[in-house]
């Protein structure tokens, strides 16, 4: 949720697989009770954004200051720092990791950046600098493509599509706009292998998680907005169901694919959560959820 401090401004006080994107990864069960135990703080990280788990287990989390990734050592956590700078979406496709990173300097602009999941020592190197927008976000894999989104305080809040090589996943061939989503603010973005799923914000009007699905080339074919909300931010699809961080009352949420609620955690169990994803073993002994903050958090959290 980097973006909120900014969007209380412009806004006037607001009142974020190929097939292979591990946006479902199996490694946790889709029945994870919210409110059965309370959270557990696995480690203090300033300006948490998103996280991923990759298809081998690997959890990588970004955030305003860096790009990690966590590590289990016994019964506790650490976090090794893999960029200088500030991250905020990240997606797997090909054996790569992909992120939304500023440049080594604050006049860069953010660019694609990529790390190479076959060598454990390796860093995330600038792929591709992205054009014409304002603040990018919520970013997954989908049909040999990347899809990014740029809001909700972009000058034109939009979802982007950068179409990568199918010989060379390091090389993007063009970045053109999927949707223009003014006067809808998009944030967080999901996958489940037929559809994009996405949070929008709508200032004066609330939020909303909205289902967009595809045509046979790819492109936008509509929109169902399944279950309106205040300010969310990212969200996982679970099998049948979709679970949502909600920013502005500092929960979890679980609603269907056709946006019956299912479960949520009481208000204020987080601090302003970020993102959400499963993950399993190697890393944890069961099926579980971890949970990121921003602003006024500093934790990544874990539901088992």
């Amino acid at each position: 949720m980097r973006w909120l401090l900014l969007a209380t401004v412009l806004l006037g006080g607001l009142g974020a697989c190929t097939d292979e994107q591990a946006e479902d990864t199996g490694a946790a069960d889709a029945s994870i009770c919210l409110n059965c135990t309370p959270p557990r703080k696995l480690l203090s990280l300033p300006q948490l954004e998103n996280s991923l788990v990759t298809r081998q287990g690997r959890l990588f989390v970004s955030g305003q200051s860096n790009l990690y990734e966590i590590f289990r050592d016994g019964d506790s956590y650490r976090s090794d720092a893999l960029h200088s700078n500030g991250c905020s979406g990240l997606a797997e496709d090909r054996g790569h990791l992909y992120a939304l990173c500023a440049g080594a300097l604050p006049t860069n602009p953010t660019g694609l950046y990529a790390l190479s999941l076959a060598d454990p020592a390796a860093r995330p190197q600038l792929i591709f600098e992205l054009q014409g927008m304002s603040l990018p976000n919520g970013m997954v894999a989908a049909q040999g493509a990347l899809f990014l989104t740029d809001g909700p305080v972009a000058v034109e809040p939009k979802i982007v599509r950068l179409t990568l090589d199918s010989a060379d996943p390091l090389v993007v061939l063009e970045q053109s706009t999927w949707l223009s989503s003014l006067p809808d603010y998009p944030n967080g973005l999901a996958w489940d292998g037929s559809a994009l799923y996405t949070t929008f914000y709508q200032p004066g009007f609330g939020g909303q998680v909205s289902r967009m699905s595809l045509d046979a080339q790819g492109q936008f074919a509509e929109r169902t907005d399944i279950s309106p909300r205040g300010i969310m931010d990212d969200l996982i699809v679970t099998g049948s169901s979709l679970i949502v961080t909600d920013w502005q009352n500092s929960a979890l949420f679980e609603v269907s694919l056709n946006g019956e609620l299912l479960q949520e955690t009481a208000p204020n169990t987080f601090a302003q959560p970020s993102s959400v994803v499963r993950a399993g073993p190697p890393l944890f002994d069961g099926p579980v959820l971890l949970i990121t903050e921003r602003y006024t958090g500093d934790g990544l959290w874990m539901i088992e």
